[in-house]
């Protein structure tokens, strides 16, 4: 599927007419007007060339009559028409290359935009694959320089066609032979042209893995999260040694494609200045046996640069073509991909209830790609109106996979959600996610305003300043907020200017408001009290019910002082629900959570040998 979706292959000179209609089509969508306006210029300017030729003819044969005694004025018309098509010329480039400028940074933006659309509308369990965030690194990569190479090169491209076409016109008056020659000089200077691109895009795509390795420890140098653990370990100079390794290997590769570069366009520019010194050397003949005028040759001597310019400015446009063609591919397909991407994500269109009375997850089954053995396995759980329900299990047991799914952000591979009934899977997606408010344990911190922060719970409703504080109030951090230099519109986070740094335990609050601010009938919250203290953590559960009243609410905790409060506890084990029922009835049963239970217990004891916790009572999920 990948090979289908995102081809890799050699570009060959019969690729170019492709390539260039892939190219304006892309233009074309990201910025038509400025597209007509930067092709009418160039029009503008290649019949200004035309025009140069042709009047440097009469102002050629005026002179040579001025000087046989002929009155001067016969000078004047065919100079200041010379002068006006100079004056065109130069103002159609300097207008062109300006209207480019605006013309590249509305690709990069709709080629970007392109990008983010397809991440964002992509099925959750798409980033669980290596796959796709190769594709979506290097439609990022590509995106960031290869819009300006690519709209550059088509304007050369056609700004050197049109000009051809101009000059070649021009030149077809004074001697036909003449354009043949050139044509014939410039073959040479193609073919070493396209000989290059061809080892360009080979020696590229061999860079895009290592690259986004070199990128990747970039980030880890200069990223706020890995910056404690590099001091504490000096790993800095171990990664920057690795940088440094990966960034020398791909200066070697450019080197080695520098050089064969370097031979092509010798061999090309040498082969077409030979066979344009024999345009010259003809056109000497042409004019000793007089079958050419003395103005005809230096009208036709000026055409032949103008022509061999051009033709060298189609080969650096071809050139720059074939080199962002894998940008272009990329981004092609990456944007194709979208359809297959959202697949597993679609379901029906039917808008589910405002609320329900129960909601139950029937022996649904679930596997990651990337995992042999699946995460969830005929788990079946139910959560009533109103209740409060909780999930344990230790590390990868599938809380969180279960939770997902409950969320609607996974579709089981087995089994079945029902609504009241209704099977979830003939919902409307994006709405069925309406009705869930999710806090995971790993939230997202916002380097933006506190408002916003809590407001991103349902942005469509960010203007209601009352139920943005209410939130706050309920999960305690309206206090700390309104304290801040600018309340609930300081901007939180140390990245830019003005930004407040807060703790974990009051970022965890902010993100608890988020769900506060949901205001939906099912909330999932998955560690919530991770980053809280114990008084914090014990005031939490103890108001969960008043919090939340009238929703009901599924938490997943690793601390059983949290879960033995809850209506009813479900016991996760391996990916299957093996107990469920009260904290009580559960201790009874003298089952896995008593045994969990006991052993949490045992290592808050004091004693002469306290059992040590294990991973799941020391830390919160693993899973994916």
């Amino acid at each position: 599927m990948d090979d289908i979706l995102f081809p890799v292959g050699e570009r060959h000179a019969r690729d170019l007419p492709r390539l260039v209609a892939n190219s304006v089509r892309l233009v074309w969508r990201a910025g038509r007007r400025e597209l007509v306006l930067t092709l009418s210029l160039q029009m503008l300017a290649s019949l200004g060339l035309a025009a140069e030729v042709l009047v440097a003819r009469q102002l050629l044969s005026a002179f040579l009559q001025v000087g046989s005694g002929a009155a001067a004025g016969r000078v004047i018309v065919p100079l200041v028409a010379l002068t006006l098509a100079t004056a065109v010329i130069a103002f159609a480039g300097t207008a062109g290359s300006e209207l480019q400028r605006i013309l590249s940074e509305l690709v990069s933006r709709y080629s970007a935009g392109k990008v983010l659309d397809v991440a964002v509308a992509a099925d959750l369990l798409a980033f669980e694959t290596p796959a796709f965030h190769d594709r979506l690194a290097r439609a990022q990569m590509n995106g960031s320089t290869r819009p300006l190479q690519m709209t550059s090169g088509l304007m050369k491209v056609v700004q050197g066609l049109m000009s051809i076409a101009g000059v070649g016109a021009a030149l077809l008056f004074i001697q036909p032979l003449f354009v043949a020659l050139l044509v014939v000089a410039y073959v040479p200077v193609y073919v070493m042209t396209t000989r290059s691109s061809r080892a360009s895009y080979k020696r590229l795509i061999s860079l895009v893995e290592q690259d986004r390795r070199r990128t990747y420890l970039q980030a880890v140098l200069t990223r706020k999260e890995e910056a404690k653990e590099i001091r504490t370990f000096d790993l800095g100079g171990f990664f920057r040694h690795r940088w440094d390794d990966l960034y020398e290997w791909r200066i070697g590769q450019l080197r080695q494609l520098m050089k064969l570069r370097m031979l092509n366009g010798l061999i090309g520019s040498t082969a077409m200045s030979v066979l344009t010194a024999c345009a010259v050397g003809f056109l000497v003949w042409l004019v000793s046996t007089h079958r050419v005028s003395l103005a005809g040759a230096g009208a036709a001597a000026g055409a032949v640069l103008l022509l061999g310019g051009q033709l060298q400015g189609l080969a650096s446009g071809a050139a720059q073509l074939f080199d962002s063609s894998l940008f272009i591919e990329d981004f092609n397909s990456f944007v194709r991909s979208m359809p297959l991407m959202v697949a597993h994500s679609r379901g029906g269109g039917a808008r589910p209830p405002a609320t329900f009375e129960v909601l139950r997850a029937e022996s649904v089954g679930f596997t990651y790609p990337s995992r042999q053995s699946p995460s969830l396995v005929d788990a079946t759980i139910e959560v009533r109106r109103g209740e409060v329900v909780a999930l344990v299990g230790e590390n990868g047991s599938g809380k969180t996979t279960l939770a997902k799914v409950l969320a609607g952000l996974y579709r089981p591979e087995s089994g079945q959600v029902f609504w009241d009934g209704l099977d979830t899977a003939s919902f409307d997606p994006h709405l069925w996610r309406e009705r869930v408010a999710v806090l995971f344990q790993d939230y997202v911190r916002y380097f933006m305003t506190a408002r916003e922060n809590i407001s991103t719970g349902d942005w469509r409703r960010m203007d209601d300043t009352g139920a943005v504080a209410q939130a706050g109030q309920r999960a305690g951090v309206d206090g700390f907020l309104r304290s801040l230099p600018e309340g609930y519109e300081s901007l939180l986070g140390p990245e830019f200017l003005g930004g407040v740094d807060v703790s974990g335990g009051q970022w965890q609050r902010i993100a608890l408001a988020r769900a506060f601010f949901r205001d939906s009938p099912f909330v999932i919250l998955d560690e919530p009290t991770a980053a809280l203290d114990p008084r914090s953590e014990a005031a939490l559960f103890t108001s969960i019910r008043s919090l939340f009243a009238g929703r009901s609410t599924l938490f997943i905790s690793h601390r059983f002082s949290s879960v033995r409060s809850a209506d009813r506890i479900y016991v996760l084990d391996a990916g299957r629900v093996v107990e469920s029922g009260t904290h009580e009835e559960l201790m009874a049963l003298g089952g896995h959570y008593a045994e969990l239970f006991a052993l949490q217990a045992q290592a808050y004891m004091t004693g002469p040998h306290p059992v040590p916790p294990t991973g799941w009572e020391a830390g919160g999920s693993a899973e994916p």
